[in-house]
């Protein structure tokens, strides 16, 4: 007679021939785990790609408004909101004071709803008292 080491589970060999559902169905399982995984990766490099995107267009409109802030007579203060496409852009500008020329920064944030949700940008520049007279009329 034949002493098993573990008389539970006894296998009988000459039953065993195949794979049961159970190897079968966890084998399938791991491998749809894994092909999710993987089709995430485009997914999830896609929307970067968009949110870079729309970032530079965020970045191009902030550069814009500060320049044309800067173009604006010194003497006049400024402060306005626009819409430019899905864009909301707020602004402003201080009146340039001659003692205190630390205080002349103008200052653009641009809002989007995007891929990632609600995102903004914020510029600011130190504007010159003399950029209004290059201008050409």
């Amino acid at each position: 007679m034949k002493k098993h080491l573990f008389p539970l589970l006894r296998i009988d060999v000459s039953r065993k021939s195949g794979v049961s559902l159970v190897e079968t169905v966890i084998a399938l399982l791991i491998l749809s785990i894994a092909i999710l995984a993987i089709a995430g990766v485009p997914i999830m490099s896609s929307k970067l790609a968009i949110h870079a995107t729309q970032r530079d267009q965020a970045m191009f409109l902030a550069v814009k408004t500060l320049d044309f802030l800067e173009a604006q007579p010194h003497t006049s203060s400024i402060a306005s909101q626009d819409v430019v496409d899905d864009f909301t852009i707020t602004y402003g500008k201080p009146v340039f004071v001659e003692s205190s020329p630390d205080n002349h920064v103008g200052k653009a944030t641009v809002t989007w709803r995007g891929v990632a949700g609600q995102s903004s940008l914020n510029l600011e520049r130190i504007l010159s008292k003399f950029s209004s007279s290059t201008r050409e009329e």
